[in-house]
């Protein structure tokens, strides 16, 4: 259940981060680097998730459920 929430948690993270982005991009019109600084941290989260999903699965705290499997 801790992996889920923490997945979520993340997900979150990451919209709010690409709102944020979008923001800076319009607001700045490209000309400083902080939509720059919000696509590294986009991709720092993106890892975070990916580490997490695989150490639940790994745990076995996370399933893969697959109706035809």
């Amino acid at each position: 259940m801790i992996f889920k929430i923490i997945i979520i948690l993340l997900a979150a993270a990451m919209l709010i981060s690409l709102f944020s982005s979008a923001f800076f991009l319009v607001k700045d019109k490209g000309n400083t680097e902080r939509a720059q600084n919000t696509l590294r941290i986009r991709v720092t989260i993106a890892v975070l998730i990916m580490i997490t999903v695989a150490i639940g699965i790994y745990t076995g705290q996370l399933g893969v459920n697959i109706p035809f499997g």
